[in-house]
């Protein structure tokens, strides 16, 4: 069988790991990682167009358009060398944008990864994040050395704002509802891979490498 280059997407409920195992599996392939989430972050701390408009959007608590979306996903992937290979995490996040995303390249790889959401809870309400460097820790899981400080950089650590559990469970309810028909979606196109992801991050991304290569893709 030989070599395929990867195009994959990773999708899961909030707190299943994508941020996470999207970044380790860019590493280990040696190609691009494409977070949805700080990409729109970047967009609005750059103050460009797209991001005056997503910045009206999340401050207001409401969905963000899928032509919003993505536009600003299209934008990135046309910088990209896409015969290369790339991973996206936290999009597309329904089957409208999924559809848009294969106009603009073809996922030959779909991770699904699945928590609990009792889990996602749980996952949720102990994670921190540097304000500077944005690396996350879990309070019990993954703690930093000293309390409140981040062992890379030295910034403080605080919890996001919409990591309560109200609206946690909010953030659930959209995802059950808009995101997980791309199980039924992926499958169709044949390229689904549902990933167990209550383990431990190494384990869990010992069993995506386990399972991708028998598929063809060799890091």
């Amino acid at each position: 069988m030989s070599k395929k280059t990867l195009h994959a997407v990773l999708f899961g409920p909030p707190g299943s790991g994508k941020g996470t195992q999207g970044q380790l599996l860019a590493d280990r392939f040696d190609v691009p990682q494409i977070g949805a989430g700080e990409l729109f972050r970047a967009e609005i701390a750059e103050k460009t167009v797209q991001g005056k408009l997503l910045k009206e959007y999340v401050g207001s608590g409401v969905l963000v358009p899928d032509e919003l979306v993505n536009a600003v996903i299209t934008n990135q992937l046309k910088q990209l060398d896409l015969r290369k290979g790339f991973v996206l995490d936290g999009y597309p996040r329904n089957v409208e944008q999924a559809t848009h995303l294969n106009r603009v390249a073809k996922i030959n790889l779909a991770i699904q990864l699945k928590i609990p959401d009792k889990e996602a809870v749980r996952r949720l309400t102990g994670r921190v994040q540097c304000v500077e460097c944005e690396q996350v820790y879990h309070l019990t899981d993954t703690p930093p050395i000293k309390p409140g400080i981040c062992a890379l950089c030295g910034g403080k650590l605080k919890k996001r704002n919409d990591d309560t559990k109200e609206l946690i469970r909010k953030r659930l309810e959209t995802f059950h509802f808009m995101t997980e028909p791309l199980v039924t979606y992926y499958r169709q196109q044949g390229v689904l891979l549902t990933i167990t992801g209550e383990q431990a991050i190494p384990y869990v991304f010992e069993e995506i490498i386990k399972r991708i290569g028998k598929l063809g893709f060799k890091s």
